[in-house]
């Protein structure tokens, strides 16, 4: 059962913003938070980075540097050749001086590189998109400093245990996802306010960071 601002926040992602999976990938890690069932800091983890990650950016219409990679490197196997590669080198004894590579496929490898670097340099600009996207802070500069440490504290959290990796046997992990998941839901009922309460809810979250 959701609480009242928790089907604010799910209307307004199904019905104002048009993105179901969005609202029941919501919804869902809520149940779970409630149930604790099996694998549930996994599943809630990869919910809420997703959410983080893709709400603002999917209604930018800004592609994934994950996406984006991808395409360019469906485009470069295209053009790649197998002869080009280690195995062919070792299998005909070659002397070390390697093969000439088409400068078109040169160029290539090199903007996939260079988008490499840029995506890791605008890391920054991931974490306020959300703020600038939904909380009327068209300059980031004016965005809250307690807001983006926090906001990047749950988005760092959630990233660390959203795949199976090494078992993390604390026994606060379960409050910290709660604690964390929770941060999130206060910036989204925030921004799935009206104009009115998203700024009392402004104000009342900077009154709970500041204390």
């Amino acid at each position: 059962m959701l609480t009242k601002n928790q089907q604010t926040v799910f209307n307004w992602l199904n019905d104002k913003l048009q993105l179901p999976v969005f609202a029941e990938t919501y919804k869902g890690a809520l149940d779970l938070l409630d149930r604790k069932s099996s694998g549930y800091i996994t599943f809630v983890s990869h919910a809420g980075r997703d959410l983080m990650n893709r709400l603002a950016a999917t209604v930018k219409g800004i592609e994934s540097q994950q996406d984006q990679q991808r395409n360019r490197l469906d485009e470069l196997q295209n053009y790649w050749k197998n002869e080009w590669g280690t195995e062919r080198i070792n299998k005909v004894g070659d002397s070390g001086n390697g093969h000439l590579i088409p400068y078109r496929v040169c160029e290539q490898i090199k903007n996939l590189i260079d988008a490499h670097k840029a995506g890791r340099l605008r890391a920054s600009d991931r974490d306020n998109l959300f703020f600038t996207t939904f909380l009327d802070y068209a300059d980031k500069e004016r965005i809250p400093r307690n807001f983006v440490k926090e906001w990047k504290g749950a988005r760092t959290w959630f990233q660390a245990h959203a795949h199976l990796r090494k078992p993390d046997f604390r026994q606060n992990v379960s409050s910290e996802v709660a604690m964390h998941f929770r941060n999130l839901d206060n910036f989204l009922y925030v921004a799935a306010s009206s104009e009115f309460e998203r700024i009392r809810g402004i104000h009342e979250i900077l009154e709970e960071t500041n204390e």
